[in-house]
Order: structure tokens, then sequence, then C-alpha cells
């Protein structure tokens, strides 16, 4: 029952984007999504991934090496980066199975108790899943009204960020739910000194934005004219939905929204021509970093994640 188990919840997500891309080419005219194509959007788009790349990969490094307070003297950036890109080539995948693989090669390379290499693998992504609401949110609020609208949303978002980590932090038992706070995962979020959050936080912030840039890029390409509150905002639910473990790098789905998101702004073709070549060059981007510079760790993660389930 477990083993059949797993296998549909490996098989789930390429069964969720063969469906919705199956959808999308009966539904739109896929002959106008190639006459979407030019040398210009590879032009383009090809160096803007590549930048993407490369400078997000540091960034990636600059996280894990500030959120370990103690390391083997070989775990260096280049160490961080390596296990970074075997963790991509799962996540494209599944993003919970590329966290599970970073969280496994984390305990196994930096000698952390599973508990430990998870929890900090969970604050980078709840990092970035704050700073993906944030982003979206002051989009949306741009778009929408004046300062007291954006000064609401900033007010929610900073109370529920910070609220949660009072709770984390706090010195007196929570009662109840001190069971739950006391988990190993929730360690990194504990004990990590205020200043190294601050500064993971600004190096998510940072790698943020490195996705708004090749999200621009992508607009550029295709020649579509967008407001930058207007693309903060809709990017940002596409990378949401892109994280969610129900597609395979977010494929089918993401061409969906894109055209729910921006429909407005170009013909629904142009914009799944975009959505696609953006989700294709992402894949090709990852699973060539995970194949260069990754290739035994992403053995040994693959192995022990399927020795986990």
């Amino acid at each position: 029952m477990r083993g059949a188990r797993a296998v549909f919840e490996r098989l789930l997500p390429f069964a969720v984007s063969a469906l919705a891309l199956a959808w999308v080419f009966s539904r739109f005219d896929m002959r106008a999504v190639g006459s979407a194509l030019s040398w210009r959007v590879a032009q383009v788009l090809a160096p803007a991934l590549l930048a993407y790349g490369a400078v997000t990969l540091v960034l990636e490094a600059r996280s894990i090496l500030r959120l370990l307070p103690a390391r083997p003297p070989e775990f260096g950036a280049w160490t961080a980066a390596r296990i970074k890109c075997a963790s991509y080539l799962l996540a494209i995948v599944n993003y919970a199975l590329g966290g599970a693989a970073l969280a496994v090669l984390l305990r196994r390379r930096a000698r952390l108790a599973l508990g430990e290499a998870a929890g900090i693998v969970l604050l980078i992504s709840l990092t970035d899943l704050c700073v993906v609401l944030a982003f979206g949110a002051l989009g949306a609020a741009a778009q929408a009204g004046g300062p007291a609208v954006r000064a609401g949303v900033v007010a929610t978002a900073g109370v529920g960020f910070f609220g949660g980590l009072v709770l984390l932090r706090m010195p007196r038992s929570l009662g109840p739910l001190e069971r739950i706070r006391s988990l190993s995962v929730f360690d990194a979020l504990r004990t990590t000194p205020a200043r190294r959050l601050t500064e993971l936080a600004l190096i998510r912030i940072a790698f943020s934005l490195c996705f708004l840039g090749v999200s621009g890029a992508a607009f550029a390409a295709f020649e579509i004219e967008i407001e930058l509150a207007r693309m903060v905002a809709g990017v940002m639910i596409l990378a949401v939905l892109g994280a969610l473990p129900i597609a395979v790098a977010g494929l089918g789905i993401g061409q969906i929204a894109a055209v729910e998101v921006f429909g407005d702004l170009a013909p629904a073709e142009t914009l799944i021509a975009l959505s696609l070549v953006l989700s294709a060059g992402m894949i090709a981007l990852r699973a060539g970093m995970g194949l260069l510079f990754a290739r035994e760790f992403t053995r040994e993660a693959l192995a022990e994640t399927r020795a986990e389930a």
C-alpha cells in the first residue's frame, strides 16, 4: 500500500502536466503559438537565463552557508552550490522532492542531524514564500489604490511573518503548541540569530528580483508592454503555482495561469508561447546545472530520498 502511494505521488505531477498541456493544445491555435517564436526571443532570453542561473546559484550557496552555525572544513561555497544543483534535477519533478534531496545532502555533507538539515531547507523555503507573497501583495496594492492600501498590505504581511517568528522564539512555553514548536524542523527558525535571518531575507529578496528580471526579459523578448507593478503581481502568482507539487515545473497549469493573469495584454497564443519558452528554459537550465556540476550528488540524493519514502 505504501509503495503504491509512493508511485502515485511520483506519477501525479506528470499526469497533471500532461492533462493540462493536452487541454491547452486542444483549446488554442498552436500554429499561432509557433508563429510567436522568433530568433529575437532566443537572443534576448538565452543570455538572461544564463545570467539568472549563475547569479542565483551564488545566492543559493550563500543562503545555505549563512544558516550553518558550524560546518566541516571541506564544506564551502562550491560544495553548497553543487548540492543545490543536485536538488534542481529532483525539484523539476516535484518542489518538495527537491527540498527533501537538499536536506539529505546537507545532513551527509555538513554532518547535521536530519531534522536540523530539514529545518534549514524549511527556513529558506518559508523565507522565499514570504518574499514572494510580499512582492505580489505590493504589486497588487500598487495597482489597486493609494498609500493607505499599500501601507495596510505591508503591515499585514509584516505582522504575520514577524508574529510567527516571535511565537517560535519566545522563551515562555506555548502550552499545547509547545510540542509543535519544539519539533527539530523548527530549530533553524528558533535558534538562528536575528542578524543571520535578516541577511537571509536580503539574499532571498535578491533571488526574487533575479526571477523578476528574467521574467521581464521574457516579456521584452515577445515585445509585450507591461507595467512594473502588474508584472510583479502576476509573476509572483505564477511563481507560487509553479512551486506547488502538482505538476512538473508548473508545466500546463503555468500556461493556463499565464493566459488568465495576463490575458488582456497580448493574444493568448503569444502568452502561451512566452510561458512555454520560459518554463522550458528554466527546466533546461536547472537540468543542465544538475548534470554538469552534481551528477554524483543527484544519484546519492535520489537513492536516499527513495529509501526514506
